[in-house]
Protein backbone atom coordinates (compact mmCIF):
# COMPACT_ATOMS: atom_id res chain seq x y z
CA UNK A 1 0.00 0.00 0.00
CA UNK A 2 1.48 3.29 -0.96
CA UNK A 3 1.53 6.63 1.08
CA UNK A 4 -1.35 8.45 1.59
CA UNK A 5 -2.08 11.43 -0.77
CA UNK A 6 -1.94 15.07 0.41
CA UNK A 7 -3.53 17.73 -1.86
CA UNK A 8 -2.85 21.65 -0.59
CA UNK A 9 -5.43 23.89 -2.39
CA UNK A 10 -3.56 27.30 -2.45
CA UNK A 11 -5.31 30.26 -4.21
CA UNK A 12 -2.15 32.99 -4.04
CA UNK A 13 1.53 32.04 -5.67
CA UNK A 14 2.58 29.18 -3.55
CA UNK A 15 6.67 29.87 -2.91
CA UNK A 16 9.43 28.25 -1.23
CA UNK A 17 8.61 30.33 1.57
CA UNK A 18 4.96 28.29 1.77
CA UNK A 19 6.69 25.12 1.89
CA UNK A 20 8.82 25.79 4.54
CA UNK A 21 5.96 27.84 6.65
CA UNK A 22 3.43 24.55 6.66
CA UNK A 23 6.65 22.13 7.21
CA UNK A 24 6.09 19.64 4.24
CA UNK A 25 9.80 18.16 4.14
CA UNK A 26 8.58 17.09 8.11
CA UNK A 27 5.30 15.95 6.14
CA UNK A 28 6.66 14.31 2.93
CA UNK A 29 8.23 10.73 4.58
CA UNK A 30 4.71 10.19 5.63
CA UNK A 31 2.39 11.60 2.46
CA UNK A 32 2.72 12.22 -1.65
CA UNK A 33 2.74 15.78 -1.51
CA UNK A 34 0.96 17.65 -4.06
CA UNK A 35 -0.04 21.41 -4.42
CA UNK A 36 -2.77 22.90 -6.28
CA UNK A 37 -1.77 26.38 -6.92
CA UNK A 38 -5.14 28.55 -8.06
CA UNK A 39 -3.72 32.15 -8.75
CA UNK A 40 -3.86 32.33 -12.28
CA UNK A 41 -7.55 30.84 -11.82
CA UNK A 42 -9.24 33.20 -9.17
CA UNK A 43 -7.09 35.72 -9.55
CA UNK A 44 -4.37 36.67 -11.88
CA UNK A 45 -3.85 40.15 -10.99
CA UNK A 46 -2.76 39.41 -7.71
CA UNK A 47 0.31 38.32 -9.00
CA UNK A 48 1.95 41.21 -9.26
CA UNK A 49 2.54 41.24 -5.77
CA UNK A 50 4.58 38.46 -5.94
CA UNK A 51 8.61 38.73 -6.90
CA UNK A 52 9.22 34.88 -6.53
CA UNK A 53 7.28 31.22 -6.90
CA UNK A 54 8.18 27.75 -5.97
CA UNK A 55 9.62 25.27 -8.63
CA UNK A 56 9.24 22.10 -6.64
CA UNK A 57 7.45 19.34 -8.85
CA UNK A 58 4.97 19.17 -6.44
CA UNK A 59 3.56 21.96 -7.25
CA UNK A 60 1.17 22.46 -10.23
CA UNK A 61 -0.48 25.85 -11.48
CA UNK A 62 -3.45 26.12 -13.00
CA UNK A 63 -5.20 28.57 -15.39
CA UNK A 64 -8.82 27.56 -14.81
CA UNK A 65 -10.78 26.23 -12.60
CA UNK A 66 -11.64 23.82 -15.10
CA UNK A 67 -8.19 22.29 -15.90
CA UNK A 68 -8.22 22.13 -11.83
CA UNK A 69 -10.87 20.19 -11.27
CA UNK A 70 -10.15 17.82 -13.91
CA UNK A 71 -6.63 16.89 -12.06
CA UNK A 72 -7.85 17.17 -8.74
CA UNK A 73 -10.61 14.29 -9.30
CA UNK A 74 -7.56 11.90 -10.77
CA UNK A 75 -6.15 12.09 -7.39
CA UNK A 76 -8.38 12.51 -4.62
CA UNK A 77 -9.56 9.55 -3.73
CA UNK A 78 -9.55 8.55 0.00
CA UNK A 79 -6.85 11.63 -0.36
CA UNK A 80 -6.58 14.69 2.61
CA UNK A 81 -6.91 17.89 1.34
CA UNK A 82 -5.06 21.22 3.38
CA UNK A 83 -7.51 23.62 1.78
CA UNK A 84 -6.68 27.60 2.34
CA UNK A 85 -9.88 28.84 -0.19
CA UNK A 86 -12.51 30.43 1.96
CA UNK A 87 -16.21 30.21 0.27
CA UNK A 88 -16.39 33.73 -0.17
CA UNK A 89 -17.63 34.45 -3.87
CA UNK A 90 -18.59 32.05 -6.38
CA UNK A 91 -15.20 30.66 -7.86
CA UNK A 92 -14.35 29.78 -4.22
CA UNK A 93 -17.80 28.61 -3.33
CA UNK A 94 -17.51 26.50 -6.95
CA UNK A 95 -13.72 25.11 -5.28
CA UNK A 96 -15.21 23.88 -1.94
CA UNK A 97 -17.89 22.32 -3.41
CA UNK A 98 -15.29 20.42 -5.58
CA UNK A 99 -13.58 19.19 -2.40
CA UNK A 100 -16.68 18.58 -0.56
CA UNK A 101 -18.28 16.26 -2.75
CA UNK A 102 -14.86 14.31 -3.43
CA UNK A 103 -14.51 11.37 -0.99
CA UNK A 104 -11.18 13.19 0.50
CA UNK A 105 -10.94 14.23 4.05
CA UNK A 106 -11.32 18.23 3.87
CA UNK A 107 -8.97 20.18 6.41
CA UNK A 108 -9.24 24.40 6.42
CA UNK A 109 -6.89 26.62 8.71
CA UNK A 110 -7.34 29.58 10.66
CA UNK A 111 -4.05 30.40 12.24
CA UNK A 112 -3.96 33.89 11.94
CA UNK A 113 -0.97 35.70 14.24
CA UNK A 114 -1.83 38.92 14.63
CA UNK A 115 -4.91 41.09 16.24
CA UNK A 116 -7.53 42.16 14.04
CA UNK A 117 -8.46 45.20 12.81
CA UNK A 118 -12.06 47.08 13.45
CA UNK A 119 -11.18 48.93 10.21
CA UNK A 120 -12.20 47.98 6.61
CA UNK A 121 -8.63 47.46 4.28
CA UNK A 122 -10.42 49.46 1.98
CA UNK A 123 -11.70 52.77 3.77
CA UNK A 124 -13.95 53.29 0.77
CA UNK A 125 -16.44 50.49 1.77
CA UNK A 126 -17.97 51.30 4.79
CA UNK A 127 -18.51 48.99 7.58
CA UNK A 128 -21.61 47.28 8.99
CA UNK A 129 -23.64 47.70 12.58
CA UNK A 130 -21.94 44.91 14.99
CA UNK A 131 -25.72 43.33 15.16
CA UNK A 132 -26.24 42.68 11.73
CA UNK A 133 -22.50 40.85 10.74
CA UNK A 134 -23.38 38.83 13.93
CA UNK A 135 -26.45 38.28 12.17
CA UNK A 136 -24.92 37.82 8.46
CA UNK A 137 -22.72 35.06 10.44
CA UNK A 138 -24.88 33.25 11.75
CA UNK A 139 -26.73 32.74 8.36
CA UNK A 140 -23.58 32.30 6.55
CA UNK A 141 -21.84 29.31 8.99
CA UNK A 142 -25.36 27.67 8.41
CA UNK A 143 -26.24 28.47 4.90
CA UNK A 144 -22.28 27.44 4.07
CA UNK A 145 -22.47 24.45 5.93
CA UNK A 146 -21.99 21.90 3.18
CA UNK A 147 -18.83 24.13 1.51
CA UNK A 148 -17.05 23.73 4.60
CA UNK A 149 -14.29 21.31 5.81
CA UNK A 150 -14.37 18.64 7.94
CA UNK A 151 -11.92 19.55 10.43
CA UNK A 152 -9.90 23.18 10.85
CA UNK A 153 -6.65 23.62 12.50
CA UNK A 154 -6.76 26.50 14.68
CA UNK A 155 -3.55 28.48 16.78
CA UNK A 156 -4.68 30.92 19.82
CA UNK A 157 -7.42 31.65 21.65
CA UNK A 158 -8.67 34.43 19.58
CA UNK A 159 -8.53 32.47 16.38
CA UNK A 160 -10.77 29.90 18.34
CA UNK A 161 -13.70 32.24 18.90
CA UNK A 162 -13.31 33.37 15.44
CA UNK A 163 -13.71 29.75 14.48
CA UNK A 164 -16.66 28.98 16.70
CA UNK A 165 -18.53 32.37 14.92
CA UNK A 166 -17.52 31.24 11.24
CA UNK A 167 -17.83 27.06 11.36
CA UNK A 168 -20.61 24.95 11.98
CA UNK A 169 -20.46 22.91 15.24
CA UNK A 170 -20.48 20.07 12.74
CA UNK A 171 -16.39 21.45 11.62
CA UNK A 172 -14.18 19.84 14.29
CA UNK A 173 -11.43 21.87 16.02
CA UNK A 174 -7.53 20.61 15.97
CA UNK A 175 -5.61 23.06 18.44
CA UNK A 176 -2.42 23.79 16.86
CA UNK A 177 -0.04 27.07 16.21
CA UNK A 178 0.04 29.74 13.90
CA UNK A 179 2.68 29.13 11.27
CA UNK A 180 5.54 31.61 12.80
CA UNK A 181 5.55 30.16 16.11
CA UNK A 182 5.21 26.34 14.98
CA UNK A 183 8.24 27.04 13.05
CA UNK A 184 10.58 28.26 15.87
CA UNK A 185 9.57 24.96 17.70
CA UNK A 186 10.91 22.95 15.09
CA UNK A 187 13.38 24.49 12.95
CA UNK A 188 17.45 24.18 14.13
CA UNK A 189 17.99 27.82 14.25
CA UNK A 190 22.12 28.82 15.24
CA UNK A 191 22.55 31.69 17.21
CA UNK A 192 25.51 33.88 17.14
CA UNK A 193 25.65 36.69 19.27
CA UNK A 194 28.63 37.98 18.26
CA UNK A 195 27.30 40.66 16.01
CA UNK A 196 24.25 41.55 17.36
CA UNK A 197 21.56 43.63 14.86
CA UNK A 198 18.78 44.92 15.28
CA UNK A 199 16.03 44.01 13.07
CA UNK A 200 13.16 45.43 10.67
CA UNK A 201 10.26 43.10 9.60
CA UNK A 202 9.18 44.64 6.23
CA UNK A 203 5.98 44.32 4.66
CA UNK A 204 6.87 45.50 1.31
CA UNK A 205 5.31 48.72 2.75
CA UNK A 206 4.99 51.11 0.42
CA UNK A 207 7.13 50.62 -2.16
CA UNK A 208 6.42 47.27 -3.64
CA UNK A 209 2.52 45.77 -4.41
CA UNK A 210 0.81 43.97 -1.64
CA UNK A 211 -2.32 42.49 -0.47
CA UNK A 212 -3.81 45.50 -1.82
CA UNK A 213 -3.72 44.73 -5.31
CA UNK A 214 -6.69 42.91 -4.75
CA UNK A 215 -8.76 45.37 -3.70
CA UNK A 216 -7.54 47.89 -6.32
CA UNK A 217 -6.28 49.98 -2.82
CA UNK A 218 -4.13 52.68 -4.10
CA UNK A 219 -1.86 53.49 -1.39
CA UNK A 220 -2.27 56.46 1.00
CA UNK A 221 1.57 56.47 2.74
CA UNK A 222 4.05 57.77 -0.07
CA UNK A 223 7.66 56.66 -0.26
CA UNK A 224 9.11 59.12 -0.79
CA UNK A 225 8.04 60.83 2.68
CA UNK A 226 8.25 57.05 4.67
CA UNK A 227 11.39 56.01 3.02
CA UNK A 228 13.62 58.85 4.34
CA UNK A 229 12.17 59.37 7.63
CA UNK A 230 12.63 55.14 8.65
CA UNK A 231 16.28 55.78 7.63
CA UNK A 232 16.81 58.50 9.84
CA UNK A 233 14.89 56.59 13.17
CA UNK A 234 17.09 53.70 11.74
CA UNK A 235 20.15 55.91 12.07
CA UNK A 236 19.33 57.15 15.48
CA UNK A 237 18.58 53.17 16.77
CA UNK A 238 22.08 52.70 15.24
CA UNK A 239 23.67 55.03 17.25
CA UNK A 240 22.40 54.44 20.64
CA UNK A 241 22.67 50.64 20.41
CA UNK A 242 25.59 50.67 18.50
CA UNK A 243 24.15 48.01 16.45
CA UNK A 244 23.31 47.78 12.59
CA UNK A 245 19.62 47.38 11.54
CA UNK A 246 19.20 44.44 9.24
CA UNK A 247 15.98 44.77 6.84
CA UNK A 248 14.20 40.95 6.86
CA UNK A 249 12.68 41.09 3.64
CA UNK A 250 8.51 40.01 3.30
CA UNK A 251 8.24 36.24 1.26
CA UNK A 252 6.44 38.00 -1.30
CA UNK A 253 9.48 40.30 -2.14
CA UNK A 254 12.36 37.92 -2.04
CA UNK A 255 14.29 38.71 -5.42
CA UNK A 256 13.53 42.38 -5.63
CA UNK A 257 15.71 44.96 -4.96
CA UNK A 258 15.47 46.72 -1.45
CA UNK A 259 18.94 49.03 -0.71
CA UNK A 260 17.60 52.02 -2.50
CA UNK A 261 14.92 52.37 0.14
CA UNK A 262 16.64 51.68 3.48
CA UNK A 263 20.27 53.58 2.49
CA UNK A 264 21.95 50.26 1.71
CA UNK A 265 21.53 48.42 4.31
CA UNK A 266 21.76 44.94 4.43
CA UNK A 267 18.39 43.43 3.38
CA UNK A 268 18.02 39.74 3.68
CA UNK A 269 15.68 37.12 2.20
CA UNK A 270 14.34 34.12 3.92
CA UNK A 271 16.31 34.27 6.93
CA UNK A 272 13.82 36.04 9.52
CA UNK A 273 13.45 33.46 11.98
CA UNK A 274 17.44 33.82 12.26
CA UNK A 275 17.50 37.59 11.97
CA UNK A 276 15.00 37.53 14.55
CA UNK A 277 16.91 35.30 16.95
CA UNK A 278 20.00 36.84 16.79
CA UNK A 279 18.50 40.37 17.21
CA UNK A 280 19.11 42.60 19.91
CA UNK A 281 15.57 44.52 18.73
CA UNK A 282 12.81 43.96 16.75
CA UNK A 283 11.46 47.03 14.47
CA UNK A 284 8.08 46.11 13.08
CA UNK A 285 4.90 47.96 11.63
CA UNK A 286 2.13 45.33 11.58
CA UNK A 287 4.11 42.07 10.01
CA UNK A 288 3.08 38.65 11.17
CA UNK A 289 6.48 37.54 11.48
CA UNK A 290 6.47 39.76 14.98
CA UNK A 291 5.62 35.84 16.44
CA UNK A 292 9.44 35.41 16.22
CA UNK A 293 9.57 38.30 18.99
CA UNK A 294 7.73 36.37 21.02
CA UNK A 295 9.09 33.03 20.46
CA UNK A 296 12.29 34.21 20.88
CA UNK A 297 11.80 36.74 23.98
CA UNK A 298 12.99 39.75 21.73
CA UNK A 299 12.15 43.52 22.72
CA UNK A 300 9.87 44.88 20.17
CA UNK A 301 8.76 48.50 18.85
CA UNK A 302 6.40 49.53 16.02
CA UNK A 303 6.77 52.01 14.02
CA UNK A 304 3.95 54.56 11.97
CA UNK A 305 4.22 57.98 10.72
CA UNK A 306 2.09 61.40 10.82
CA UNK A 307 0.46 59.92 7.20
CA UNK A 308 -0.67 56.25 8.65
CA UNK A 309 -1.99 58.24 12.11
CA UNK A 310 -3.81 61.31 10.42
CA UNK A 311 -4.58 59.70 7.02
CA UNK A 312 -7.68 58.57 5.99
CA UNK A 313 -6.74 54.77 5.61
CA UNK A 314 -6.82 54.17 9.47
CA UNK A 315 -6.27 50.35 8.82
CA UNK A 316 -2.93 50.24 9.15
CA UNK A 317 -2.56 52.35 12.42
CA UNK A 318 -5.63 50.66 13.98
CA UNK A 319 -3.46 47.40 13.29
CA UNK A 320 0.09 48.59 14.95
CA UNK A 321 -2.23 49.97 17.84
CA UNK A 322 -3.99 47.10 18.56
CA UNK A 323 -0.18 44.66 18.68
CA UNK A 324 0.92 47.78 20.55
CA UNK A 325 -2.04 47.18 23.52
CA UNK A 326 -1.82 42.98 23.22
CA UNK A 327 1.95 43.35 23.40
CA UNK A 328 3.01 45.92 25.46
CA UNK A 329 5.28 47.25 22.53
CA UNK A 330 5.92 50.97 22.47
CA UNK A 331 5.26 53.27 18.92
CA UNK A 332 7.62 55.32 17.70
CA UNK A 333 6.36 58.06 15.29
CA UNK A 334 9.56 58.44 12.70
CA UNK A 335 8.09 62.23 12.17
CA UNK A 336 9.07 62.64 15.77
CA UNK A 337 12.20 63.02 17.54
CA UNK A 338 13.48 60.45 20.65
CA UNK A 339 16.60 60.12 23.00
CA UNK A 340 18.33 57.34 24.26
CA UNK A 341 16.15 56.59 27.57
CA UNK A 342 12.77 56.51 25.28
CA UNK A 343 14.44 53.86 23.54
CA UNK A 344 16.06 52.00 26.15
CA UNK A 345 12.72 52.11 28.16
CA UNK A 346 10.67 50.65 25.26
CA UNK A 347 13.21 47.51 24.91
CA UNK A 348 12.08 47.10 28.49
CA UNK A 349 9.98 43.41 27.54
CA UNK A 350 6.40 43.40 29.24
CA UNK A 351 6.74 38.79 29.97
CA UNK A 352 3.06 38.91 31.33
CA UNK A 353 2.01 40.62 27.71
CA UNK A 354 3.71 38.59 26.06
CA UNK A 355 2.67 35.22 27.33
CA UNK A 356 -0.46 36.52 27.13
CA UNK A 357 -0.01 37.22 23.32
CA UNK A 358 1.49 33.86 22.72
CA UNK A 359 -2.27 32.60 24.35
CA UNK A 360 -4.35 34.04 22.19
CA UNK A 361 -2.78 34.62 18.74
CA UNK A 362 0.01 32.47 18.44
CA UNK A 363 -0.89 28.67 20.17
CA UNK A 364 -3.46 26.29 21.35
CA UNK A 365 -0.89 24.18 22.46
CA UNK A 366 0.22 23.29 26.02
CA UNK A 367 2.69 20.49 24.93
CA UNK A 368 5.03 22.20 22.44
CA UNK A 369 4.34 20.38 19.66
CA UNK A 370 5.02 21.58 16.45
CA UNK A 371 2.06 21.78 13.52
CA UNK A 372 4.35 18.86 11.08
CA UNK A 373 2.97 16.73 14.42
CA UNK A 374 -0.05 18.08 15.21
CA UNK A 375 -1.53 17.36 11.60
CA UNK A 376 0.31 13.77 11.46
CA UNK A 377 -1.30 12.99 15.21
CA UNK A 378 -4.92 14.29 14.82
CA UNK A 379 -5.53 14.50 11.18
CA UNK A 380 -3.28 12.26 9.20
CA UNK A 381 -3.04 9.15 11.16
CA UNK A 382 -5.94 10.26 13.36
CA UNK A 383 -8.12 7.08 14.20
CA UNK A 384 -11.85 9.11 13.93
Amino acid sequence: MGKKKLIVIWPYRFRDFDWQRFELDFLAPHVEIHVHELIDALTPEFGAAYANQSENPAVKRFASLKEWRKEFKKISKDAIVFNHVRPINLKSTLICATLRRSRASVVGFSTGGVPFSDFRLDPERRDLPKSLKKALHFFRRNLLLIFMPNKVVVGGTEEVDRVRRDYPRSTKRVLANSSDFSNSLCFSLSSDTSKLTAVYLDTGFPGFPRDEVIEKIVEQVDGQDWYPKLDKFFGFVEGELKNKVEIAIHPKHVGRDHQPMFGGRSSVGGKTPELVKNASLVIATNSTSISYAFAFAKPLILVTSNQIQNGRDQYKASLIANIATETGARIFNIDREYTEQDLREAMVIDHAKYESYKRKYLTSRTDGKPNYQVLLDEVIFAED
